[in-house]
């Protein structure tokens, strides 16, 4: 199976897209008057461009950043025809995000892949969200190989047989390999029991491990790391990059992983640095820019790399869309659109979530929470402020909207709690590490910033302004996926008493109260409120 995947990727690198539209700018990309070719008749420049964490993003956001996939196709073919000798990857979290994608199951994704001529993916933690039944088939549609080579299966000590450690490219007589690898969070930040076959291993041995065996058995110009490990740019050092993980595997790996550059996902970050001297990459989100890695021939041998942004997000209104993919597109709007248009209702202000930037409690989350505290009759909601992934603006919001703010298929979970637990798990989303802050409604916490993690919380009482008492049960409603411990809230599943998973869709129960009520109000939380002690 790895030598038909090898051999499919392989020569999916020897295919030239040539677009024939006219550039919206130059994007990064060769310069007319540079040679293309060195007297031995090799590149002199070979490209990587990488994007990370699409979460099927199909359609451009006229409000927003998002180019959509089809003029996201443009840009990659008119790169292409510049320099031929591009090689395309993704680091990760390819499918889950949009409703088209979600009710395919990422088929339109994957035809999209094969439209680009994608070489190969790491794989993410939203790669898991449908269970691990789909590899294969994203693989087969897409024409291309999933890289993991520190994801063991537990039953077999090896390898899943859906993915492969690394990929050698051979392009322009060059020859670039690419490990793949995935982030230890992985088994917190999906559903426990679809990862619960898996060890997800240390990446910097696992990178080192194949680093050596390629460069002993094909000496590639250049070895990339292909991950879904978390990154972000230091605010402080200019041009460095640092770990957003606990465990600091992004270190670890420039450190001891053996690569020479190392392409980055998972949190949705804009990052063009050095970490120990190692290139880092990550370009921002839903399909907004790409990371590029050039490696530069010299006559007579020698190679350099130099790392760089695209961030084509910024010629959005120039650029047009590509045919092929917009007709990929239409065909799938024709077999599966009219359902998701459908008007909800009407939103009065603005319902804003920026899982990344909101301080706390957004619009959007209090007013998730509120439905959910007042539909299932419970003192306190919780949620994840990473399971929100869009903001409502004023006007009126259809299906697709509901589907695009909640693509993951949790289901609502009501459950007892002291109040002790309740405010462990209220604290556990403040200022919160490596995942999106909390959400929650039925309460007014005041906390202190300057507290350790984890032991903010200064007071908390109901929305009423009933003081929660340490050794009473109150009534609470979450989503299966925290409560099984993902985000790390670990303390849920031990605390709770009387459980009832109610196996009903959140979408859906947000969809239904939202029809019934024909008006969402924006208000702005005063939930969470900052105080000295």
């Amino acid at each position: 199976m790895v030598k038909r995947f090898l051999t499919a990727a392989l020569a999916l690198l020897l295919l030239v897209s040539c677009g024939t539209l006219k550039p919206a700018g130059d994007f990064g990309s060769l310069n007319h008057g540079d040679a293309v070719l060195l007297s031995d008749g090799r590149a002199k420049y070979v490209d990587i461009l990488a994007f990370n964490d699409l979460h099927g993003a199909v359609y451009e956001d006229p409000l927003g950043k998002n180019v959509g996939m089809a003029k996201m196709a443009t840009v990659v073919k008119r790169l292409k025809a510049q320099n031929p000798n591009t090689i395309l990857v993704s680091a990760g979290d390819n499918y889950q995000g949009s409703a088209l994608s979600v009710v395919t199951r990422g088929a339109i994704v994957s035809e999209f892949f094969k439209a680009i001529g994608l070489a190969a993916s790491a794989v993410g933690n939203h790669e898991f969200d449908w269970t691990d039944e789909w590899f294969e088939d994203w693989t087969r549609d897409g024409g291309f190989p999933f890289l993991a080579a520190n994801i063991v299966d537990k039953r077999t000590g090896k390898l899943p047989e859906w993915v492969q450690p690394y990929l050698v490219a051979k392009i322009g007589g060059r020859t670039v390999a690419f490990i793949g690898l995935s982030t230890l969070e992985t088994p917190t930040s999906t559903k426990g029991e679809y990862v619960a076959n898996y060890e997800f291993t240390d990446p910097a041995k696992a990178a080192l491990k194949w680093a050596n065996y390629l460069r002993v058995n094909y000496k590639p110009d250049a070895i990339i790391a292909l991950t879904h490990i978390p990154s972000a740019m230091d605010g402080i050092d200019k041009g460095q990059a640092v770990s957003t993980s606990q465990a600091n595997e992004l270190l670890s790996v420039a450190r001891h992983g053996g690569v020479d550059a190392i392409i980055t996902g998972h949190s949705h970050n804009t990052v063009n640095g050095e970490l120990e001297g190692v290139p880092v990459l990550q370009a921002s989100y839903n399909g907004r820019a790409f990371g590029k890695i050039r490696l530069t021939f010299k006559e007579g041998g020698g190679v350099s790399l130099s790392a760089s942004l695209v961030e084509f997000w910024q010629e959005k209104a120039e650029l047009v869309q590509d045919p092929e993919v917009r007709g990929i597109i239409d065909g799938y709007v024709a077999k599966y659109g009219q359902q998701f248009l459908k008007r909800v209702a009407k939103v009065e202000g603005e319902l804003a979530h920026d899982r990344l930037l909101t301080p706390n409690v957004s619009p959007m989350g209090a007013w998730v929470c509120g439905v959910l505290k007042n539909r299932y009759k419970v003192d306190v909601a919780i949620m994840n402020g990473g399971g929100l992934r869009k903001p409502f603006p004023a006007g009126y919001v259809a299906v697709q909207d509901f589907w695009d703010l909640m693509p993951f298929d949790n289901t609502a979970v009501v459950f007892e709690a002291t109040g002790a637990d309740l405010r462990a798990m209220v604290d556990h989303g403040i200022d919160s590490l490596d995942f999106a802050n909390g959400q929650f409604a039925g309460l007014v916490v005041r906390y202190n910033p300057s507290r350790p993690y984890g032991q903010k919380i200064v007071s908390m009482t109901l929305s009423d302004g009933t003081p929660v008492k340490d050794d009473q049960l109150y009534r609470v409603v979450t989503n299966d996926f925290i409560f099984e411990g993902g985000d790390a809230y670990a303390m849920m599943l031990p605390a709770a008493k009387n459980t009832l998973y109610t196996y009903e869709p959140i979408r859906d129960v947000l969809i239904a109260e939202a029809e019934k009520a024909g008006v969402i109000v924006a208000r702005t939380p005063n939930y969470l409120i900052p105080v000295a002690d």
